[in-house]
């Protein structure tokens, strides 16, 4: 049975400076594991708004910091902009510190952290698990920043990555040459392609990039993955 949740805005300091989000979680009492959601280049739109209720239902507190500091667009130009242009360094350290804010509140258990992203989060997301060791699985999908290979040999948690068959933003190549990465430093994971998908394709706010059979397909397997990691469910 879906849990009864809440909704909230949520803030917190990194490096002295204040960072907006967006946290849902369970109503009923207990010490629930966390997982960090990580937006697209569009911004912290409704569609991962919608994402952080879906993972409360299944039992999680979720947080989606917003990297863009209230920005939001549709717009193809800007959105590519607001990426490129993105602090990365300050949007990892935003979401390292985003795992301190949560680990301090009363119904979270600290020992239970994952981290899910998508697109630029996918990338931003890679980068947190190569930083911080406090993070026990991510779910990653079409990331389209790449960590240098060195950083990605710190990667210690189970990675999860979900890509599109017809991608052309994150190319299957650069997916096989990152698989190689976590195959060779021995990193536990799984890849998984969906044919007829590109880019995107969970996203049903934007429809020209929305496949409906690929994230019917992949959002299973990301809860069966933060449920077998996280072990899902209240502490006592």
């Amino acid at each position: 049975m879906p849990e009864r949740i809440v909704s909230m805005h949520a803030f917190y300091k990194s490096k002295g400076e204040g960072v907006d989000g967006f946290l849902s979680r369970p109503m009923t009492s207990g010490k629930w594991p966390v997982i960090l959601v990580i937006h697209e280049w569009w911004g912290l739109d409704d569609h991962f708004r919608d994402m952080t209720r879906s993972l409360a239902r299944e039992g999680y507190v979720a947080l989606a910091p917003d990297h863009y500091h209230g920005k939001v667009t549709e717009d193809w130009e800007e959105a590519g902009r607001l990426k490129t242009s993105l602090d990365l360094d300050r949007a990892t350290r935003e979401i390292i510190d985003g795992i301190q804010y949560v680990k301090g509140l009363p119904f979270v258990d600290p020992d239970r952290i994952g981290i899910v992203g998508f697109c630029m989060g996918g990338g931003l997301a890679l980068l947190a698990i190569c930083r911080t060791k406090e993070i026990a699985a991510a779910v990653i999908y079409f990331q389209s920043m790449y960590p240098d290979p060195a950083e990605v040999a710190n990667i210690s948690c189970p990675v999860l990555g979900h890509y599109g068959e017809d991608d052309i933003y994150t190319p299957k190549s650069e997916v096989l040459a990152f698989e190689k990465l976590l195959k060779d430093n021995r990193t536990p994971h799984e890849i998984h392609f969906y044919p007829n998908a590109g880019h995107a394709f969970v996203n049903d706010k934007h429809p020209e990039l929305y496949r409906k059979e690929a994230a019917e397909a992949s959002w299973p397997r990301t809860v069966e993955f933060f449920q077998k990691y996280l072990k899902t469910g209240r502490a006592p």
